[in-house]
């Protein structure tokens, strides 16, 4: 029987752009991209979710993501690799509900900070503050936090 420790891990990189640009995207990418090889982790490929998609809760390639998480991930750690937390949505609430989605086929979110500075505070900024602090650290600026739904 594998422990996570022994297990290979095979990573999904997502993005979202709800404009055109293409260089920051890239660039988004290729930090995740350069994490997984520093990991040594495997890469699945990538999804990303453009124009409207980006902004709404039916994002079409983070459908197809979970999916092809769910059929190529058996037996192996599955992650979903972002270059930062906003990556997946700015509201927390939808934030919370896409990696649901991930959590629920046994998977789990990372997100890589890149060097940047950090955006102008405000209240969504408390609560990513709060759900980094709730979790693991797993390497420099990398954050590991597994969802298991809203708490009573």
């Amino acid at each position: 029987m594998d422990s996570d420790v022994t297990k290979s891990t095979l990573v999904f990189i997502y993005d979202r752009e709800g404009t055109s640009q293409a260089d920051r995207l890239l660039a988004r990418v290729a930090i995740c991209r350069a994490y997984s090889a520093e990991m040594s982790w495997d890469v699945a490929g990538q999804w990303i979710d453009r124009g409207d998609a980006a902004m709404g809760d039916r994002r079409p390639f983070w459908q197809g993501m979970v999916a092809a998480m769910k059929q190529e991930g058996q037996g192996r750690r599955i992650v979903c690799l972002v270059a930062t937390w906003n990556r997946i949505a700015y509201d927390p609430i939808l934030s919370g509900s896409l990696r649901q989605l991930v959590s629920d086929i046994g998977g789990t979110c990372l997100a890589v900070q890149d060097a940047a500075a950090p955006p102008p505070p405000r209240s969504q900024d408390a609560a990513l503050r709060q759900l980094h602090a709730s979790g693991e650290q797993i390497g420099p600026g990398t954050t590991l936090i597994r969802h298991d739904g809203p708490t009573s």
